[in-house]
């Protein structure tokens, strides 16, 4: 396939997946704000701007042993939702790309659109979403403002190489 196929492909598969982990967490997460509509959206493309060492280790490996046994839901639903999806679509892109560089290709637009949208919602969203308001004020204060929205693009960036690198290796054809 070429590459515009590839690409939003693997774009339709990052965001439905993750509108399928932001369901998920309304449901079986205890106090999401499910009534938040601008926060939800968010949520969409929010799992871009978390680099993916943090996301296996922080969020996944040592959120799972320090946590609660009330917490061990919540906290593998965040873990699964921040792997998953980028996982499923290099997979499905370097598949379905003609090559390796279009699978790589293919999904390092798609992070990096995704950063875009969420830097967007998330500058916008301090506005109109309490709950996004309190997690953009806590970016602002340990990097400024400018600093909050290039470290939204740099994550897309690091999320773009790491798991395009992947899809490099899982590509059908190499050229």
């Amino acid at each position: 396939m070429n590459f515009l196929k590839t690409f939003l492909i693997t774009l339709v598969i990052y965001i439905g997946l993750n509108a399928l982990f932001v369901l998920l967490a309304i449901f079986l997460v205890a106090g999401y704000p499910a009534t938040d509509v601008f926060y939800i959206i968010a949520g969409f493309f929010s799992p871009i701007a978390i680099i993916p060492g943090v996301a296996w280790t922080d969020n996944g490996i040592v959120g799972l042993i320090n946590a609660a046994p009330l917490e061990i839901v919540s906290i593998l639903i965040i873990f699964l939702g921040l792997i998953i999806p980028p996982l499923v679509a290099i997979i499905v892109g370097a598949r379905l790309g003609d090559n390796n560089q279009t699978g790589f290709g293919a999904w390092f637009t798609t992070a990096l659109l995704a950063s875009g949208v969420y830097a967007i919602l998330f500058g916008i969203g301090q506005i109109y979403s309490a709950n996004l308001g309190v997690v953009w004020f806590d970016m602002v204060n340990s990097f400024g403002e400018v600093g909050t929205i290039i470290s939204v693009f740099i994550a897309g960036v690091v999320n773009g190489f790491f798991y395009g690198s992947i899809s490099l290796l899982l590509a059908n054809k190499w050229i």
